[in-house]
C-alpha cells in the first residue's frame, strides 16, 4: 500500500491488478487510510494499474458512496482501464481523468522562469509551463481552472488546453500566438516600445482590479491566503507568535474588496505580441484589495538588484526601476512627484509585508533565501509597524471603492 497525504488530499496509488483475490484487502486498506485522515479528500492514482475487474470496480464505488455528493477523482487512467470504466458506466459516477501525454521539450526555447516553473515555447502556437516537482498536481489543475474562469470574466489570458508530463514533471499546455515573448524581454529588446507596452500593461492591471469575482466559483480571499501564510511562518518556526500577530494585524486592516487580485502580476508573467497583452500565470488569483498586487510589484522593485530577480523579469536593475516608476505614474494617473513618493512609501510597506510571507508563498526556495527574508522583515518592518499601519490607513485615499 502506498499513499501520500498533503494539501488537503490523500493520494492512494492503485498498482498492478485490482480483482477478486485482492479487492477486499485493498478496500480495507483504503477505508483505514480514510478513517485516519477524515478531513482530507481522497484521490486515486491509476498510473500503475494494469487490470481491474468488477470486484475492483466495487471498491471504487464503495469509496464514492462514502464521499457523495462529491465525485471521487481517479486520475492517470490508462486507455485500457478507461475503456472498462467507460463501458460499465463508472465514468459517469467518478471523476475519471485519462493519463497525461508525455512530451519532450528538447530544443524548445525557454521564454520565462519563475520560482515554481519554467515556460517553454512549444511549437508555433503553444507554450508549456513546466512545474517544479514540489508543486502538487491539484495546484496545477487549479491554475488551469482559474485561467478558464478569468478568460470568461474578460481577462486576456492564454487559453489552457491540457496537462502533460515531461521527465517526471507536470506541465500545462497553453495557447500562445506566434512570436510572443514576456513583457520584460520585449522591453529589453525593444526599448522604443516602452511607453506603448507600459500603457497596455497597466490597462490590463486595472482591468483585473475592477473585475468582480464570486466565492462560489472557487476563488478565495487574498486576506485569508496571506493570513494563512503569516501563520505558516510561525508554525514553521520562522517567526515568533508575536511577530506573526503583527503581520496578521496589518493584513486584517486592509479594506475588503471582491475584485480580482492576480498575486504575481509582473513583467515575466505577462506576454506581449503584436500590440496585445496576455497573462499566463493564474495559479494564485483570488479576490481582495489591489494593494495585494502592488505589494508584489513593490517587492520586485526593492530586490531588483538580485540577478535572480532580473532573470525572472527579463530586465536589468535600471529597467526594473523605470518599470516600477512608470507603472505607478500610469496606475494612479499622476506626475506629481510628491504624491508619487507618498504612493511609493505606501507600497513599500506592503512590499515588506509580501517579503515577510514570501517563504510560504514559495515553499520550494532554499534555506538561505528564507533566512534572508526573515532577517529583512525583522530589520525593516517589525521595528516600523506603527509606520506600516499608517500606510494601511492611506489606502482609502488612493484607491477607488468598488
Amino acid at each position: 500500500m502506498e499513499y501520500h497525504s498533503g494539501n488537503g488530499n490523500i493520494i492512494y496509488f492503485l498498482k498492478g491488478s485490482l480483482k477478486a483475490d485482492n479487492a477486499e484487502n485493498v478496500k480495507n486498506e483504503i477505508m483505514s487510510v480514510i478513517a485516519s485522515h477524515p478531513e482530507e479528500e481522497i484521490i486515486f492514482d491509476a498510473s500503475d494499474l494494469h487490470f481491474i475487474s468488477s470486484a475492483g470496480l466495487r471498491v471504487l464505488l464503495a469509496v464514492q458512496k462514502m464521499k457523495e455528493p462529491e465525485k471521487v477523482v481517479v486520475r492517470n487512467v490508462g486507455k485500457g482501464i478507461f475503456s472498462v470504466l467507460d463501458m460499465t458506466g463508472v465514468t459517469s459516477i467518478l471523476n475519471v481523468q485519462v493519463k497525461m501525454r508525455e512530451i519532450s521539450l528538447e530544443g524548445s526555447a525557454v521564454i520565462g522562469r519563475g520560482q515554481s516553473s519554467t515556460v517553454y515555447r512549444f511549437g508555433k502556437e503553444n507554450i508549456v509551463k513546466l512545474y517544479n516537482t514540489r508543486v502538487p498536481l491539484e495546484k496545477i489543475q487549479q491554475e488551469i481552472d482559474f485561467s478558464k474562469k478569468a478568460f470568461v470574466a474578460g481577462i486576456p489570458t492564454a487559453i489552457s488546453y491540457n496537462l502533460v508530463t515531461c521527465n517526471g514533471h507536470y506541465g500545462a499546455v497553453f495557447e500562445m500566438v506566434d512570436h510572443a515573448d514576456t513583457v520584460g524581454h520585449t522591453l529589453t529588446a525593444h526599448p522604443e516600445e516602452f511607453d506603448n507596452i507600459m500603457k497596455k500593461f497597466v490597462e490590463t492591471y486595472q482591468t483585473i482590479h475592477h473585475t468582480v469575482l464570486k466565492k462560489e466559483d472557487g476563488f478565495v480571499s487574498l486576506k485569508d491566503t496571506w493570513t494563512k501564510w503569516a501563520e505558516g511562518m510561525r508554525a514553521n518556526g520562522l517567526f515568533t507568535t508575536a511577530e506573526a500577530a503583527m503581520l496578521k494585524e496589518m493584513i486584517n486592516a486592509i479594506p475588503e474588496r471582491s475584485t480580482m487580485v492576480h498575486c504575481d502580476f509582473h513583467a515575466g508573467n505577462v506576454m506581449y505580441q503584436r500590440n496585445e497583452i496576455m497573462v499566463i500565470d493564474m495559479a494564485d488569483i483570488g479576490y481582495g484589495h489591489p494593494i495585494f498586487d502592488l505589494a508584489g510589484s513593490a517587492f520586485h522593485a526593492r530586490y531588483c538588484y538580485f540577478e535572480k530577480r532580473q532573470r525572472v523579469h527579463g530586465m536589468n536593475q535600471d529597467k526594473m526601476l523605470r518599470f516600477w516608476d512608470t507603472l505607478l505614474r500610469l496606475y494612479f494617473k499622476t506626475e506629481d512627484e510628491k504624491k508619487l513618493q507618498e504612493i511609493k512609501e505606501m507600497c513599500e510597506a506592503f512590499g515588506l509585508l509580501r517579503g515577510a510571507i514570501f517563504p510560504m508563498k514559495h515553499v520550494q526556495i532554499d534555506p538561505e533565501t528564507k533566512a534572508f527574508h526573515v532577517n529583512e522583515t525583522r530589520e525593516h518592518l517589525f521595528p516600523r509597524m506603527e509606520w506600516a499601519m499608517q500606510q494601511v490607513r492611506k489606502l482609502d485615499d488612493y484607491f477607488d471603492k468598488v
